[in-house]
């Protein structure tokens, strides 16, 4: 008898387990779409739309890029994690989304380490630090010792309360125990368009690498690995021991999609983020292409990201209410 009912229930398993490895298998047989929680031109963006032209062409299958911006990303997320999760809606979040945004909206409809299944994280980019052409400041590591000497009397300007460039600062000044007044504006360009009409003394945030390319503003660090678009740009570990702090994009499921699908998308694109032409064009823009790494991978990090953030806005007693 209790053979009879191993057998039945071993049957029962593999009844349910079949369909699920048959529809990956033959998956994808309808178009597939990624949802961007930000405008058409942002990094998000241009990432989601390089990865899904490949991975058109390698599954036989349109790729649709579904953007829904809006109230910091949150929309578009929220939509994404109430999609089915059969593996034909998925999306690309980054750091403020996934991450920082628990911690500056109170009430988030979302919960990122339950209702996503992480894929792959495609790139990260360094945060730029620039300043003025004729700004006195010569080198970062000038500003900090200005602001040790002088509490409050550095002004910085980010994308926002509680952007990844604002919690950089956090963690700088946490580290080097200077302190200095945060100015935020309505997005990155903003803050570099006053850092230029001099309310601030410098800004931080990755949309003045086009200004800093270009020379209207004189870059002084960048707060992860050194960028190829400015080579000669330090980064702040190597006057900072161990100092890093990056933004990143990837790319979700909906929690619950067939761990063989999670799986397939994982190789397509570890597969397309070592083409070289994807490679030059996130480059091009400042992004580093990350090494390959199974979707287990990228999901160990997200939760050390999210345990990180957490200790920077409980060090820093960041308020966003």
């Amino acid at each position: 008898m209790v053979k009879t009912s191993f057998i039945r229930l071993a049957l029962c398993a593999t009844a349910c387990i079949l369909p699920a490895l048959a529809c990956a298998q033959n998956y994808p047989v309808r178009p597939i779409t990624i949802i961007v929680a930000q405008p058409p031109g942002g990094n998000n963006d241009i990432v989601a739309r390089s990865f899904g032209q490949k991975l058109s062409e390698r599954l036989g299958q349109p790729v649709l890029v579904d953007n829904k911006p809006g109230a910091g990303g949150t929309i578009g997320l929220t939509a994404a994690a109430r999609s089915a999760n059969d593996g034909y809606t998925i999306t690309i979040g980054d750091m403020g989304g996934m991450v920082i945004s628990k911690h500056t909206q109170q009430k988030l409809a979302y919960d990122t380490l339950k209702d996503f299944a992480p894929i792959y994280k495609a790139a990260t980019v360094s945060i730029l630090i620039a300043v003025n052409n004729d700004s006195k400041f010569q080198n970062f590591g000038q500003i900090i010792e200005f602001a040790k000497a002088n509490p409050g009397k550095i002004a910085y300007g980010t994308g926002g309360i509680g952007v990844a460039g604002h919690l950089a600062i956090e963690l700088l000044q946490s580290t080097t125990k200077a302190e200095m007044l945060h100015i935020p504006f309505k997005g990155g360009a903003a803050a570099f368009t006053g850092m230029m009409g001099k309310q601030v003394d410098f800004a931080i945030d990755g949309a003045g690498l086009a200004l800093a390319k270009a020379g209207t503003v004189k870059p002084l660090a960048v707060t992860g690995p050194r960028l190829a678009a400015l080579p000669d740009t330090p980064s702040l570990s190597e006057s900072l021991k161990g100092f890093e702090f990056t933004n990143w994009f990837a790319f979700f499921a909906p929690a619950g999609t067939p761990p063989a699908i999670v799986e397939k998308l994982n190789q397509e694109f570890k597969a397309i983020s070592e083409m070289p032409d994807i490679r030059a064009k996130l480059e091009s823009l400042g992004l580093i292409v990350q090494a390959p790494h199974s979707a287990q991978q990228f999901s160990d990090s997200l939760r050390a990201d999210v345990d990180r953030i957490a200790k920077i806005v409980k060090d820093a007693n960041l308020k966003f209410d």
